[in-house]
């Protein structure tokens, strides 16, 4: 609950407005007079509260009944929401940091060293996935054979990202039914893939070795260059949805 404060707090919204989305959650639809007695908080107070949380969309009103009754917005919803915020707030300070990259690489001769990372199980590839995405520039290609890397995060980054980005996937036919994407994110099918990956300024390239998901994180230039040639083999191969 620590990181979910913090992100709160980022939004403006501190710790009675995260009482209340909690509990909204657990308990379901209650009234402003129910959530006062449940949390303890003044009555007079529980509307401002609630009012901030509404605008952000985290709390839907049930207006029909009386007395009034709010209800928690679904927490993928508000996931995706946050996420979205998120890389508002970033993308507002990539023109800061892009000058700063130039005055430190006007200082230091050694800038950006390259790097290779060892990965092991699922999660950490999917992350590692999701970083690619959202630091790519221009276009992300992403190949993706295995179920157990397609989860609401990924397809939330996925959604936003390709707001600002040409998105090309590769997935199996088995996996189709899986990417529910806006139709600006373009979906091919292969037979079958042994491995995946995923190419923008980083690469990261994974197999499945003893039933574990493992790979590596890299951004060395001629890594990245192998695996979209080889992408770009199987995209012209591939069905077109």
């Amino acid at each position: 609950m620590e990181h979910l404060t913090r992100v709160l707090t980022l939004l403006g919204l501190g710790k009675r407005e995260m009482d209340i989305y909690l509990t909204l959650v657990e308990k379901g639809s209650l009234s402003a007079r129910e959530l006062s007695n449940h949390l303890g908080i003044p009555y007079t107070k529980v509307y401002n509260y609630l009012g901030r949380l509404e605008k952000l969309g985290l709390v839907l009103p049930e207006r029909a009944v009386r007395p009034a009754k709010f209800k928690a917005a679904p927490p993928a919803d508000v996931y995706k929401k946050l996420v979205g915020v998120a890389a508002d707030v970033l993308k507002s300070l990539k023109p800061l940091f892009d000058s700063l990259q130039m005055v430190y690489e006007s200082r230091y001769a050694a800038v950006a060293p390259t790097f290779l990372t060892l990965l092991r199980g699922a999660e950490r590839v999917a992350e590692l996935m999701q970083e690619v995405v959202t630091t790519a520039e221009g276009e992300v290609y992403l190949a993706i054979p295995f179920e157990e890397l397609v989860d609401y995060r990924l397809l939330a980054v996925l959604s936003e990202e390709s707001k600002r980005l040409s998105v090309k996937i590769l997935t199996t036919e088995r996996l189709r039914a899986r990417f529910d994407l806006p139709p600006r994110v373009d979906v091919r099918i292969v037979q079958e893939m042994f491995g995946g990956g995923a190419i923008g300024t980083a690469v990261t390239i994974f197999v499945k070795y003893g039933g574990e998901v493992t790979g590596l994180y890299s951004n060395d230039k001629f890594l990245s260059e192998v695996a979209r040639t080889y992408f770009d083999h199987l995209w012209r191969r591939a069905k077109v949805l």
